[in-house]
């Protein structure tokens, strides 16, 4: 299964309320072609949709947010993922796209294979940690989604996926576009 399979595996889970922050590049374009609209889709800006997803869940207490990134954007945020860890904002979930590759860039190999997400997540203190290789593990994809969304607490759901360098056409807005289509959300 590839990422974008997981991220339109969500389309059907979703109320549509939903604040959804997405990396930059192909998760972003995912985002854009299978999820509704508007979101928050990051363009230049690696490692930041962490940091991006936590100041929302703050500011945003009563909606659900979702972080969706991929595992080089994850790995290039790992600070922010302590500071969220400390301040545990419960209603910030966070989608962990894993194929071993910076793949907008020409699918350069991460770090990813040599880590243990599990324990390196729940070691900054994020009790609700799961993984799921859905390359081998279809079946137990959907439950682990839904787990995500209904836990009424900070979680983390890593998921390895195949590596999928194919490119989406990229998201038509700006990103001034990006910020005032996403913030006719709240008026």
């Amino acid at each position: 299964m590839k990422g974008d399979e997981v991220v339109r595996s969500l389309q059907d889970l979703l109320k549509g309320d939903e604040l959804i922050v997405s990396s930059n590049g192909n998760v972003s374009r995912q985002v854009f072609a299978y999820l509704h609209q508007p979101q928050v889709y990051l363009r230049g800006s690696m490692g930041l949709p962490m940091a991006v997803g936590f100041g929302l869940a703050l500011s945003q207490p009563n909606k659900q947010v979702i972080v969706i990134t991929g595992d080089g954007n994850f790995l290039m945020g790992l600070s922010s993922m302590a500071t969220i860890a400390f301040h545990k904002p419960q209603n910030l979930k966070i989608l962990v796209l894993d194929n071993g590759s910076y793949a907008t860039t020409g699918g350069q190999q991460t770090v990813s294979s040599n880590l243990a997400y599990e324990e390196m997540i729940s070691g900054m203190g994020i009790k609700n940690v799961q993984s799921v290789d859905v390359m081998k593990d279809t079946e137990t994809l959907n439950g682990k989604l839904i787990d995500l969304l209904a836990a009424k607490e900070l979680s983390v759901l890593h998921t390895l996926v195949e590596e999928d360098i194919h490119k989406l056409e990229n998201i038509p807005w700006h990103p001034p576009e990006i910020k005032d289509k996403f913030l006719e959300k709240f008026d």
